[in-house]
């Protein structure tokens, strides 16, 4: 697929699947926002279901990509989930329609939605191994790294779909700093967390 041609259809879909959902929206809308025949979708994807799945895998890699290569690895565990709640919400600031998508989209129970959480599980565990490292050098405490993980993940993008909903003039990474007080208190162990 040409290169232009690519991205105008990849931004069509994340705009039409964000305002329609997936059931409602159509290759027709698709095609008529990206300003292509809708033919040419046809050409590159099979069904709604296979541009749908394309657009989201795209979109989780861009995740990844955009929030771990932001990690300094020399950090400790908590700088290190500062800079995950930073920069997943400025990802979902500047991909606001692809974090509407992740929300209404990714928990159910047919097909699509499980591929979608599938390929969320990367960035996820990524996430895991942070708080994992935390528990093992005395930063954390929690015993169930995994639900951590995915309850960080859920709860950096609760609050940016609140605000993308509220539709705040505020910038969402304004609120990093306190929503990662918040992880870091419920991770952190009864002396860190300030308790006697």
């Amino acid at each position: 697929m040409r290169q232009a041609k690519s991205h105008a259809i990849f931004n069509a879909a994340i705009d039409v699947f964000s305002e329609r959902g997936f059931e409602k929206a159509t290759m027709d809308e698709i095609a008529a926002k990206a300003k292509v025949a809708k033919g040419t979708i046809y050409y590159h994807f099979n069904s709604k279901e296979e541009l749908f799945v394309f657009l989201v895998d795209e979109g989780t890699k861009l995740l990844g990509e955009s929030v771990l290569s932001k990690l300094p690895q020399t950090a400790t565990a908590t700088e290190q989930l500062r800079v995950i709640v930073r920069e997943q919400l400025e990802f979902f600031q500047n991909y606001s329609d692809f974090c509407i998508i992740i929300l209404r989209e990714a928990w159910g129970e047919d097909t699509r939605q499980r591929e979608f959480r599938r390929m969320l599980v990367h960035y996820v565990r990524a996430i895991q191994g942070i708080v994992e490292n935390g528990i093992a050098c005395g930063e954390f405490a929690t015993s169930d790294p995994e639900t951590a993980a995915w309850s960080i993940f859920g709860g950096i993008s609760i609050r940016a779909i609140h605000h993308i909903f509220t539709r705040s003039t505020i910038n969402l990474v304004e609120f990093a700093p306190a929503l990662a007080e918040q992880i870091i208190t419920g991770l952190a162990t009864s002396h860190q967390a300030g308790e006697p």
